[in-house]
């Protein structure tokens, strides 16, 4: 069935509790979000197996779908002991993220270099491979995400995630609007242009669209900084009336500088949405049964 979630890449920034526990419960208490990204961005995070374990109940207690972001500094097209080092750290933060529930860990693929693109894309593919091989090994069960990415001298086209997530199986894209949209100098403006978004996805027929949304200043096809979703030149309209027209199923996660203020306002633009094609004065995110 068709389902919408919404929630926000980190702990609230209204939330006092500054722990990943408490950023959990505060989005489904008193957010009335489903979502969360629980960040390991910067550096290595150990998280205490007691704290693991009140992230995982809460979240099966609760219906909340939890993702990963591993830290942001991987290149799998690097020399050998960078690559190393990203190993390291991805599965790091894959055994966390299984530890905690999560459904995937995404990870940000790496920079061209000296190197080609079709040369990158061999060796991205060659250690996605292996790091997939690894979590298999050792029994994680969480899917590796790919973010697609927003400067030109950084793999990641939404063209290259998908031929990545072709090539390796279980590998899923993360759909970073604001990225697309700053790398191709602010191509996410109609309709139409996301339409020939999610078309490329078709292929890779997922069950669901991870979509990051968030603001962003950008020039010359290179993201400078994310702004607050009113702020940047990319309407989320469309990217909604396209998921409920085609019944997709999708996780939309703020990554504004306003994150779960922004997060809010993408629940209610999706309550909107949902009230225009029923014609009743109240909605709910949650519930599509009436537009199904």
């Amino acid at each position: 069935m068709t389902q919408i979630r919404i929630g926000q890449a980190g702990i609230p920034l209204s939330c006092k509790g500054r722990t990943n526990k408490d950023g959990i419960a505060y989005t489904h208490n008193q957010l009335d979000l489903n979502a969360i990204e629980i960040q390991f961005v910067r550096g290595l995070y150990i998280m205490a197996d007691e704290e693991a374990a009140f992230i995982k109940n809460f979240a099966e207690e609760n219906d909340m779908e939890i993702h990963v972001h591993a830290p942001y500094y991987i290149n799998l097209a690097g020399e050998a002991d960078e690559v190393e080092m990203s190993f390291e750290k991805i599965m790091r933060a894959a055994t966390m993220a299984d530890n905690i529930g999560a459904e995937t860990v995404i990870i940000h693929p790496g920079f061209y270099g000296e190197n080609s693109e079709k040369k990158t894309m061999k060796l991205i593919i060659k250690n996605v491979k292996k790091i997939t091989g690894m979590m298999k090994k050792e029994k994680i069960r969480v899917k590796l995400a790919i973010e697609t990415m927003g400067k030109q001298k950084v793999f990641g086209t939404l063209d290259e995630v998908i031929e990545v997530c072709k090539s390796v199986k279980d590998v899923v894209p993360v759909i970073d609007l604001a990225h697309i949209h700053a790398r191709g100098n602010g191509c996410l403006k109609e309709r139409k242009s996301f339409e020939e978004m999610f078309d490329k996805l078709v292929p890779l027929k997922l069950k669901k669209y991870i979509i990051h949304v968030t603001g962003v200043l950008y020039e010359d096809g290179n993201e400078f900084y994310h702004l607050p979703i009113k702020k940047g030149d990319m309407p989320i309209a469309p990217v909604i009336e396209i998921i409920l027209d085609r019944k997709y199923t999708a996780t939309l996660i703020s990554e504004s500088p306003l994150l779960e203020h922004d997060a809010v306002y993408i629940k209610l633009q999706v309550e909107k949405a949902i009230m225009k094609r029923t014609g009743k004065e109240e909605a709910h995110y949650k519930d599509l049964s009436e537009i199904a």
